[in-house]
């Protein structure tokens, strides 16, 4: 059976949600009750520690307005983006690029990689299991690069981790618990190198500093100063991303 891309594969597109959800979304840093609009895919409302339902859910009606404006906003994005499935599949922050293929007639749905070439191979490969099948191989791409880039940065800057995960978020490119933990998202494997180090740094300071009071971004600037620059940079990295990426496609 040939592993040739299949052109019926790659220009059908796959077709995106009807409607743009609203997710709760908890956080231990946050102060106040906040609503998010993150194209693509995300729109939510960030909730406050001891927050009570009966306020999430008048935050919610009260702004009803804004959240209608935000989901014709994610569908207008969505709209426009290319929905069809890559032949190719570049991570700069690496300097690494990967041909996709596509197996049609194979048994079971699975995915492989080697020698420059991810292929997708099972009775129809192309829908809908294709984005969750090459989200799974970028998330193993970032357990076996961004790992060990982590900890030699941690070795640059004398700090000391007791872990690192990689996972694929929606909402954070990385954090830091208190506990030592630091967590990436693989999705970093698709910036440049420079936001994917300032992010690195961010998190490791977290180590020593755990909030983001003067005192912290003085840390941050002493390993990095150009750090406001990639900061907002960073922030607005989401809507780089290709359409698969995102957990919620």
């Amino acid at each position: 059976m040939p592993v040739d891309p299949q052109p019926d594969l790659f220009d059908q597109p796959v077709p995106p949600a009807v409607e743009i959800p609203l997710s709760i979304r908890p956080s231990r840093r946050a102060r106040r009750l906040m609503l998010r609009c993150l194209p693509p895919h995300t729109l939510e409302v960030v909730v406050p520690p001891r927050a009570r339902p009966a306020d999430v859910q008048a935050f919610i009606a009260e702004n009803q307005r804004w959240i209608a404006d935000a989901r014709r906003t994610l569908a207008q994005a969505r709209a426009t983006r290319d929905l069809r499935l890559p032949e190719s599949i570049e991570l700069p922050s690496i300097g690494m690029r990967w041909a996709v293929r596509y197996r049609v007639g194979a048994g079971r749905t699975r995915c492989r990689a080697g020698a420059g070439v991810v292929e997708l191979a099972g009775p129809d490969p192309g829908h809908p299991q294709a984005p969750k099948l090459l989200r799974g191989w970028l998330r193993e791409q970032g357990r076996l690069h961004l790992v060990p880039w982590l900890h030699r940065e941690a070795g640059r800057l004398a700090f000391r981790p007791r872990a690192v995960q990689v996972r694929l978020q929606r909402t954070r490119w990385g954090s830091c618990s208190s506990s030592g933990l630091v967590s990436l998202n693989a999705a970093l494997l698709l910036l440049d190198a420079d936001r994917v180090r300032y992010l690195m740094v961010h998190e490791l300071c977290h180590l020593q500093v755990m909030n983001h009071s003067p005192r912290y971004w003085q840390l941050v600037g002493r390993h990095e100063p150009d750090w406001e620059r990639l900061d907002r940079a960073l922030a607005g990295a989401w809507a780089e991303l290709p359409w698969w990426a995102h957990p919620q496609a």
